[in-house]
């Protein structure tokens, strides 16, 4: 084997380990939990377009936004930056939830993240309307 043949190997080594430390992504992690969330819309009838509300589930709890009549965003209340069960983000202006421990700003309409430090929005979770029924899953 040349050098060169020995340099290219130690190369691709080098290559994927400092791939693999780069994956370590601290702020992406939220427990994965079971969701099967079943709402009659007529609880929900008060929530007008682009307005949330607070819902049990997920890890820390949903926000549920309505988009439309029969269209929905659902998303964990835990930050993906702060994670932590004692921090909850909270729903702001109607349109926005903000972390209280970090500062971080979502975006409910548009599932973004719109000020850091995180990284990610919000864990967001699929919502369907099937009947009189808003089903919220992962």
């Amino acid at each position: 084997m040349n050098n060169n043949s020995k340099l290219m190997k130690i190369f691709y080594i080098f290559l994927i380990f400092i791939t693999f430390i780069g994956c370590d992504d601290k702020d992406n992690w939220i427990p994965n939990v079971r969701v099967e969330e079943s709402i009659d819309l007529i609880q929900l009838a008060g929530l007008g377009h682009h307005q949330a509300r607070y819902w049990e589930g997920g890890v820390n709890g949903l926000i549920i936004f309505r988009t439309g009549n029969t269209d929905f965003n659902a998303f964990d209340r835990m930050c993906p930056y702060e994670i932590s069960v004692n921090c909850s983000v909270d729903i702001k202006d109607e349109m926005f939830a903000e972390c209280p421990c970090c500062g971080s700003k979502f975006s409910l309409g548009l599932s973004a993240l719109m000020k850091g430090p995180a990284r990610h929005p919000l864990k967001q979770y699929r919502t369907m309307v099937q009947g009189n029924r808003l089903m919220i899953t992962n």
